[in-house]
């Protein structure tokens, strides 16, 4: 099992769960979630050598797909057209953009666990990778909880390198940043991100990620896209002044049309602006380059092609001509949009009855746009939750996600996702997933 809960001693699990049960409120205070019921009492625990190889998994998927894009394609237009994108799918999109390993300036890979072994069953790539501030959080509160205590002391917890500090480093190195440059993190007040419905408070709860850009040289703020203006210079604006940097912290499709979403393209276009990462990234997230992964295997190296059989669930573009198959090999396959996310439209065959599989068939067979990927029967993990109403201690083995980041190519961190007792098998924040970080052993 790769959470080593099981093997831990007696006395140090006791530990974990009482200082855990003293310390969850001030541990998941300001973090975003959707759930009311329930809050975890520890952050799942890795050897650092099982981390190492989730990383390096990840990033073997990343450059394979870009490498499975670069077959198909030269120019994000291109890669949208091989896609059947239509146009204007993707926000912001510089058609004419070449495709390079720049667009994967942030990776987070979901994992989840067969009998112990790792499957990619999607890979976002993007800079608009929520969060990294969230699960950063987590798992150094829980390590402050945890100081002092001698029997905690003894089993080396630690937690992996920060993903908040990877993603700025990614930043200042791509755009290429002095000390001078005013670089903002904008995100949307019209997405699905608990409370960033409210601009203001969501700067306000964002201040600590603002103040550690500033701490590590970085002249940063946070602000709304929605709220961003052009000087008569076409700078771009924010309530402070003009700023020479974006870190896009919005998923570029779909975004709610706005004043503000127009003068950040004005500024990308015009090049008053530099952005961390072109929106051309989020073209590399669709579900059906998986698919290329499994068709491409005879191009690519022995080792490469082990990675995809091993760790990379088959993967199929739906099309009619698959319909009989899908419906007679339900209980292995999930039904997937190729581009959405938040694991919306997500079907589990093994967990829908027929007529309810064989309608989502046919209703992806007219939208267009859908996977068929290998069904993985996931692990489960022992988890401690405290029921927030009454106070109580529960334990339930839940599905649950391991998502490592990689910013600029380099592992920092982990965003852990797991359900909570009595869920469903969608492990998703919107969906009333809990997140948390995660912690190492030596």
């Amino acid at each position: 099992m790769t959470d080593r809960w099981h093997e831990l001693p007696a006395a140090v699990r006791t530990a974990l769960v009482a200082r855990g049960l003293d310390a969850w409120q001030q541990v998941y205070d300001g973090v975003a979630t959707h759930n009311k019921e329930w809050r975890p009492l520890r952050s799942p625990i890795m050897s650092a050598v099982a981390y190492r190889r989730f990383t390096d998994i990840s990033a073997t998927v990343a450059r394979l797909i870009l490498s499975a894009c670069l077959q198909r394609a030269s120019t994000a237009g291109e890669l949208r057209q091989a896609l059947g994108m239509p146009a204007g799918y993707i926000d912001l999109l510089d058609e004419d953009l070449p495709l390079t390993e720049d667009l994967l300036g942030g990776v987070r890979a979901d994992i989840l666990l067969a009998d112990g072994t790792p499957y990619v069953v999607e890979a976002n790539i993007d800079s608009a990778l929520g969060g990294a501030h969230d699960s950063d959080g987590v798992a150094q509160r829980f390590l402050a909880a945890y100081d002092g205590d001698p029997v905690l002391d003894r089993i080396g917890l630690a937690a992996p390198p920060s993903a908040v500090d990877a993603r700025y480093e990614a930043v200042r190195s791509a755009l290429e940043l002095t000390g001078t440059d005013r670089l903002a993190m904008i995100f949307t007040t019209g997405g699905t991100y608990p409370g960033s419905q409210d601009g203001l408070a969501m700067i306000k709860l964002l201040e600590p990620f603002s103040e550690r850009g500033r701490e590590i040289g970085l002249d940063m703020r946070v602000f709304p896209v929605e709220w961003l203006t052009l000087d008569d210079a076409g700078r771009l604006l924010v309530d402070d002044g003009p700023i020479e940097a974006v870190l896009r912290m919005f998923v570029p499709q779909g975004t709610t049309p706005s004043a503000g979403l127009d003068a950040l393209g004005t500024a990308i276009r015009t090049k008053t602006v530099r952005v961390f990462t072109p929106t051309a990234s989020w073209l590399l997230a669709s579900k059906s380059i998986f698919a290329w992964l499994w068709t491409d295997l005879d191009s690519m190296s022995p080792d490469d092609a082990e990675v995809v059989r091993r760790h990379v669930p088959r993967t199929e573009v739906l099309s009619r001509d698959l319909r009989d198959r899908a419906i007679a090999d339900q209980d292995e396959l999930v039904l997937k949009p190729s581009g959405s996310y938040g694991g919306v439209g997500v079907v589990v065959g093994p967990e829908v009855p027929a007529h309810t599989w064989q309608g989502a068939l046919d209703a992806a067979l007219v939208e267009g746009g859908y996977i068929l990927q290998r069904y993985v029967p996931v692990d489960r993990l022992t988890m401690q939750f405290v029921e927030i109403a009454t106070g109580e201690v529960h334990e339930d083995a839940v599905p649950f996600c391991i998502a490592p980041y990689l910013f600029g190519g380099s592992p920092a961190g982990a965003y852990v996702r797991f359900a909570v007792p009595g869920a469903g098998p969608v492990v998703n924040v919107a969906q009333g997933a809990l997140t948390s970080g995660l912690l190492l052993t030596p």
